[in-house]
């Protein structure tokens, strides 16, 4: 529903992958990003693999998504084959 609340599920149930949109209430897509990567540094954890989703596809969007820790990005409305590729391909580097 919004930012904080992402926040807190990442703190409280550890997931493998998250996908976060930008524009939300509260606190902001990458304003969570950049606070779970605090938070995980703060707690000597792995960094959660976050793909943020949004309805731009301007250059500088994608900058600032990945200046604030994102790992991938994705644009809204989202492709099930996109969706599947990105998925697969953290798969892939989850099992190396």
């Amino acid at each position: 529903c919004n930012g904080q609340e992402a926040l807190e599920k990442v703190q409280s149930a550890s997931p493998d992958l998250v996908l976060l949109d930008i524009m939300m209430p509260v606190m902001d897509g990458l304003t969570a990003t950049r606070t779970i990567r605090r938070w995980e540094q703060e707690q000597g954890l792995p960094a959660v693999q976050i793909i943020a989703l949004t309805a731009l596809a301007l250059k500088e969007e994608s900058a600032r998504i990945f200046e604030a820790g994102c790992n991938a990005h994705m644009t809204k409305p989202l492709k099930r084959t996109t969706l599947m590729e990105l998925l697969q391909a953290y798969e892939k580097t989850r099992a190396q």
